[in-house]
């Protein structure tokens, strides 16, 4: 069974996507799902998987599925709850990267984080672009990832997609904690995209409750392993 997605509109040419997945920090998964509320986006589909995460969460709208699609304007979000089966993580990336140039979109923000360990200079964010993407025009002034240096996981795999497909695509990667949930880091890429692309997002509720936040995100990731750990053995 293929990776498909399930959307209820076909109308998204000209649309930025805006995703990321659990990587350093947890940054893209707490980035996408911060911008989902603050933008009051609506959920407008699913991620169908062979593999889907054996968990599923309720929340004051509802179920709460591992890989679900929302919209807000132009904005159009891909917010994963959980890491893909690695099986078909990078089929994930690639039919994610694919449906959204045969949609028409315009351009696509890939957030993600870098170990902290490894920053120099002041400014706490590197970009890494696709070909086609207009830095300028995006006013994206920020550093790119220096020479030398990886991007890694299903974020890599989509940037290769995009650029292979001469696609518009920027990762947005902030300096973030190696050790556990930085949603301060978060709150880093949060900024610069809505600079960027002219969004008004208060991410101050990030920055304050930053602690609470990643003790609670860490505690449900070690949950989640505990409880994979426990079926798959």
């Amino acid at each position: 069974m293929p990776v498909n997605l399930l959307v209820r509109t076909s109308k998204l040419r000209n649309c930025t996507l805006v995703t990321g997945f659990h990587g350093v920090g947890e940054t893209g998964y707490i980035s996408v799902s911060y911008l989902v509320h603050a933008l009051n986006a609506k959920r407008i589909g699913f991620v169908d998987v062979a593999h889907p995460p054996p968990f599923i969460a309720t929340s004051e709208d509802g179920l709460v599925t591992p890989f679900e699609v929302y919209r807000a304007g132009r904005i159009v979000l891909v917010k994963l709850e959980f890491s893909p089966h690695r099986a078909e993580e990078a089929e994930f990336a690639k039919t994610l990267a694919r449906w959204v140039v045969e949609n028409k979109f315009k351009d696509a923000i890939l957030i993600g984080g870098l170990d902290g360990a490894l920053k120099s200079g002041k400014d706490g964010v590197r970009i890494v672009t696709t070909g086609d993407y207009p830095v300028k025009a995006k006013k994206m002034k920020h550093p790119k990832l220096e020479a030398g240096l990886f991007v890694y996981g299903p974020l890599a795999v989509m940037l290769g997609e995009f650029e292979k497909l001469s696609f518009p695509a920027v990762a947005v990667l902030p300096y973030a904690s190696a050790e556990h949930a930085d949603p301060k880091a978060a709150a880093t890429a949060i900024r610069a995209v809505s600079k960027a692309y002219g969004l008004k997002v208060d991410v101050r509720d990030l920055e304050y409750d930053a602690e609470d936040i990643e003790e609670e995100i860490d505690k449900r990731m070690q949950q989640t392993a505990r409880s994979l750990r426990g079926l798959y053995g």
